[in-house]
């Protein structure tokens, strides 16, 4: 899945402030690269695309508007993004251990998410 800048945009707002309506969603976009009067069209393409879920319904007025909310987190995004890289790659190995090894290499990993990596291997060479 792949989505577009301002369906970003709007993902950022739903990872950062949580389920919301239409309008809450235009309440936390300032600085938008979108046109207000596109968020229907937007959201409706994000809920087809499986980015976002309806999270509920909420009373405006004397009427019932739904709730969005992100169906995958931020990392599992970037996850899945590296993924349709790396299967788009003729050399599928060598583009996941250069991938893997900069990731690993650049940060300051806790031990628990180490561990957590080793057993992902270890599991992966016991199958």
């Amino acid at each position: 899945m792949k989505l577009t800048k301002s369906e970003m945009e709007i993902m950022e707002v739903l990872w950062n402030a949580g389920p919301l309506s239409r309008t809450g969603i235009l309440e936390h976009s300032q600085g938008r690269s979108w046109k207000e009067s596109s968020i229907h069209i937007l959201l409706n393409g994000m809920l087809k695309k499986g980015a976002i879920e309806i999270a509920g319904f909420e009373k405006m007025g004397s009427h019932y508007g739904r709730t969005y909310a992100a169906a995958l987190t931020e990392p599992e995004y970037a996850a899945r993004q590296v993924q349709v890289m790396v299967d788009g790659q003729k050399h599928k190995e060598d583009a996941v251990k250069t991938i893997i090894c900069a990731l690993l290499k650049d940060d300051d990993l806790s031990n628990d998410t180490l561990q957590e990596i080793e057993k992902v291997l270890q599991d992966m060479r016991d199958q």
